[in-house]
C-alpha cells in the first residue's frame, strides 16, 4: 500500500483545504466546487497526452468515470463501516 502513499497525502492536502473552506461556506458548494476542480483537471491532463483530445473524448470520459466510481464506492464503504462501528 506504500506505493500509494503520495497519491494518499497529496488526496489529504486536498482535502484539508475543502474542510478550511467548508468552515465559511453556508451554501454547501465547497463539494461541487471540488468535484468541478477535478473535471477541469482532469480535462486538461487528458488534453496533455492526446494531440486531438475529441478523436478520443468517449473512452476519456469513461475511463475518469470508471475510476471515480470506484474510489467512490471505496470511500462509501469505508465511511460506512465506520460510522456503523461508531467511527
Amino acid at each position: 500500500m506504500s506505493g500509494y502513499q503520495p497519491l494518499f497525502s497529496a488526496a489529504d492536502q486536498f482535502i484539508a483545504l475543502a474542510n478550511q473552506l467548508a468552515q465559511q461556506d453556508p451554501n454547501g458548494t465547497v463539494g461541487a466546487a471540488l468535484r468541478y476542480a477535478a473535471a477541469r483537471y482532469s480535462a486538461f491532463e487528458a488534453s496533455t497526452g492526446n494531440a486531438d483530445l475529441s478523436a478520443v473524448r468517449g473512452p476519456t470520459v469513461a475511463a475518469i468515470v470508471e475510476d471515480f466510481r470506484k474510489m467512490l464506492e471505496h470511500n462509501v464503504d469505508d465511511y460506512s463501516r465506520r460510522l456503523a462501528a461508531g467511527r
